[in-house]
């Protein structure tokens, strides 16, 4: 009995859902490549950033220095208080195969806070 044509078959069925599977995956790892630059650039910016907190041009600072890394700031919320500093930013990221199932942005939201501890800067993902 000659089984050629069942193969075929399974492998026709099988290669979009295969196919689907590694669309998920590219997507799912670009989104989290975003969210580690997204929150490695914020840690970052902080730690530099946060002895500056009473210059006049601290906060137009903090935004070049997101957008020398192709961080959108659009959406950032700054709140700077006597001791911390929080910074809030938002975005969203194009789908690449995600428009397959009808999802064409992945959200991005972080919220960190700075603030001194003795003479360590402490930074906390909220």
């Amino acid at each position: 009995m000659n089984k050629k044509g069942q193969t075929l078959i399974a492998f026709v069925i099988l290669l979009p859902v295969l196919l689907l599977l590694l669309a998920f995956v590219v997507d799912t790892g670009l989104l989290l490549q975003e969210n580690t630059k997204l929150t490695n650039t914020t840690k970052t910016i902080l730690k530099t950033m946060y002895d500056k907190k009473g210059e006049v041009h601290f906060e137009k600072d903090i935004k070049n220095l997101y957008q020398k890394n192709n961080i959108p700031t659009e959406n950032i919320k700054l709140t700077v208080h006597a001791q911390e500093v929080i910074v809030e930013n938002q975005y969203s990221i194009e789908s690449i195969f995600g428009k397959i199932i009808g999802i064409k942005n992945y959200p991005l939201k972080i919220k960190m806070r700075a603030f001194k501890n003795t003479d360590k800067i402490i930074i906390s993902k909220e």
